[in-house]
């Protein structure tokens, strides 16, 4: 597996707990599979394999349709059920919201600092959070354009 897991503790850095919910694999006899690695020391790492190692797959497959939109790649079908949860305050329309409260705050920071680190700081978030809510405007934008649910106009 080629995906990094950064900030993980000793035992889950190991191998002997779960990247994401910490089961210890020794103790608690838990089915493990192989989902990535450690940066730090290139050792595998290893997730529980029902419900965590599923959840996983089930993030990375929503991470790929976000990129295929962001990239713009117009014959991605982009599904919307009935749960869809663009609109949640969960959803990516209040992460967006998030986002542009975050580099409306950053202006009116910027605005009034001097110091070079708090500007090169404030910079770096402006840059994340610009960058965030492009890509969660143009999914909105993908999920609510006309005919992207059967029936909707």
């Amino acid at each position: 597996m080629s995906r990094p897991f950064y900030n993980v503790n000793g035992p889950q850095g190991d191998g002997m707990a779960c990247v994401l919910c910490g089961a210890d694999f020794l103790k608690d006899k838990i089915t493990s599979v192989e989902v990535g690695h450690n940066p730090l020391d290139d050792g595998s790492v290893y997730a529980c394999k029902e419900p965590c190692a599923r959840l996983l797959a089930e993030d990375a497959e929503r991470m790929a349709l976000e990129m295929r939109v962001v990239a713009g790649l117009d014959d991605v079908d982009v599904p919307v059920g009935d749960d869809d949860p663009v609109f949640c305050v969960d959803g990516h329309f209040g992460s967006l919201l998030r986002d542009l409260r975050t580099l409306a705050g950053t202006e009116a920071l910027l605005a009034t600092s001097d110091d070079n680190t708090t500007i090169r700081f404030l910079l770096s978030l402006t840059a994340r959070h610009a960058e965030t809510a492009m890509m969660r405007a143009r999914l909105v934008l993908a999920r609510t354009k006309p005919g992207a649910r059967d029936g909707d106009a």
